[in-house]
C-alpha cells in the first residue's frame, strides 16, 4: 500500500485520500527523512529544467547572447504563458535572431486563464510562445547556436545538446547514464526516470553544488548557482502569480527553491541547509502537493510560521458548498520519518 500525502474530509468522514511519497536528502546523498517508498521510480519531467539549462550557461551561450537573470529564469520555467512570460521568451528569441518557428516545443493551451480566454475567443492566435516550456526551448536554441549544433533536431535524444543534458542529469541524480530510463516529455525533449531519492539528491546538489562530491555535480557549481539565483530572483517567471513553486520562492525570499513537474511532482532545494526534497503524488494529481509542501516546510522548520500560514491559506483547499459554507477540509496526512 502507498503512504498517504493528504486526506479530504467532508463532515466527520474522510472522503478521499491522495497517496504519495516524500524524500529529504543532503548533498552527500544521505537520506535524512522519508514518507513512503523512496525508491519509487518516476519521471523527472519539468522538475529537471534547472539541470537541463546547465549547457546554456556552461557553454558561454548565456553571456554571448546577453541573457540576464530573467532569461535564465525563463529557461528553467514552466510558465503560465501570461503576456509578460511570452514577451520574455520573445526577447530571448530576438537576442539569438530567431523567431518562434525555430521552437520545437509545440502549441499548448495557455495555463493563464485570461490568455486562454483570448485564444478561445479568437482574440489571439495560438502560438508556441504560449507553451509553458517555450523559455526552456529558447535557451536550448541559444546553446545550439553558440556551440554550432544543428537547430532543427535539437529535441532528439541523440542530438549533442541532449547528450550533454543526459550527462548532467546522470551526474546530479548520482546514477550511471545507462541506468536512466528515458521517455519523451510533452514538449518533445527527453525526460528521465529515476528513484525519487535521486530527485531529492539532485535538488540538494542544486541547493549547494560546491559541496557535492567530485564527479557528482561539483563541476557544475558555477552554472547551478547562477541558475538557482535567477530562479529565486524572478520566481514569478518560473511559474506564475499563483503557482505553488513561485509562491514558495517568493514568500521564502529565495530561501527555498521550488520547481513543479508534471504528474504531481514538486522538488525543493534549501541552500542554507544543503537540503533537497522530492514530493510525488502517486495518482499524478497536483491537488495534494500544496498540503504536502506545507507539512514538509513546517515539519522541517524551513520557514517562519507566518509564511507557512500564508502558503496554507493559498494552497490548501477547503471543501465548501456552492454557497461558500465550509463542508470539510484538505489536510496533510503524514509525519516524516527521520533518519
Amino acid at each position: 500500500m502507498s503512504a498517504t500525502l493528504a486526506k479530504i474530509t467532508r463532515g466527520e468522514l474522510v472522503e478521499s485520500t491522495h497517496p504519495g511519497i516524500v524524500v529529504v536528502a543532503d548533498v552527500t546523498g544521505r537520506l535524512l527523512a522519508t514518507h513512503g517508498n523512496a525508491e519509487h521510480v518516476a519521471y523527472f519531467r519539468s522538475a529537471a529544467k534547472p539541470f537541463q539549462a546547465v549547457p546554456l550557461v556552461e557553454s558561454g551561450a548565456a553571456d554571448a547572447f546577453g541573457f540576464g537573470p530573467e532569461e535564465l529564469a525563463l529557461a528553467c520555467a514552466s510558465h503560465d504563458a501570461t503576456p509578460a512570460h511570452q514577451r520574455g521568451v520573445a526577447r530571448m528569441l530576438a537576442k539569438i535572431e530567431l523567431d518562434e518557428d525555430a521552437l520545437r516545443c509545440g502549441v499548448s493551451p495557455p495555463p493563464d486563464p485570461q490568455e486562454a480566454a483570448r485564444v478561445t475567443l479568437g482574440l489571439k492566435a495560438p502560438s508556441q510562445l504560449q507553451c509553458e516550456c517555450s523559455g526552456e526551448h529558447a535557451g536550448m536554441l541559444a546553446a545550439c547556436l553558440h556551440l554550432d549544433y544543428p537547430l532543427d533536431s535539437y529535441t532528439e535524444p541523440d542530438h549533442p545538446l541532449q547528450r550533454r543534458i543526459r550527462e548532467v542529469i546522470a551526474q546530479v541524480l548520482r546514477l550511471d547514464e545507462d541506468d536512466l530510463l528515458i521517455g519523451t516529455d510533452g514538449c518533445r525533449i527527453p525526460t528521465f526516470a529515476a528513484p525519487l531519492q535521486s530527485f531529492a539528491v539532485a535538488y540538494a546538489t542544486l541547493a549547494d553544488p560546491g559541496q557535492a562530491p567530485a564527479g557528482k555535480g561539483r563541476k557544475l557549481a558555477k552554472s547551478l548557482d547562477r541558475l538557482r539565483e535567477a530562479m529565486t530572483a524572478h520566481p514569478v517567471l518560473v511559474g506564475g502569480e499563483q503557482t505553488l513553486d513561485s509562491d514558495i520562492m517568493t514568500l521564502s525570499e529565495g530561501r527555498i527553491v521550488a520547481k513543479l513537474g508534471a504528474e504531481g511532482l514538486l522538488c525543493l532545494a534549501v541552500p542554507e541547509r544543503g537540503l533537497g526534497i522530492a514530493i510525488a503524488a502517486d495518482d499524478g494529481s497536483s491537488r495534494a502537493l500544496g498540503p504536502a509542501a506545507v507539512a514538509v516546510i513546517e515539519q522541517l522548520e524551513l520557514a517562519e510560521p507566518g509564511i507557512v500560514d500564508t502558503l496554507r491559506e493559498r494552497h490548501v483547499e477547503t471543501v465548501k458548498t456552492f454557497g461558500g459554507e465550509m463542508a470539510g477540509e484538505m489536510c496533510p496526512a503524514f509525519q516524516l520519518e527521520v533518519g
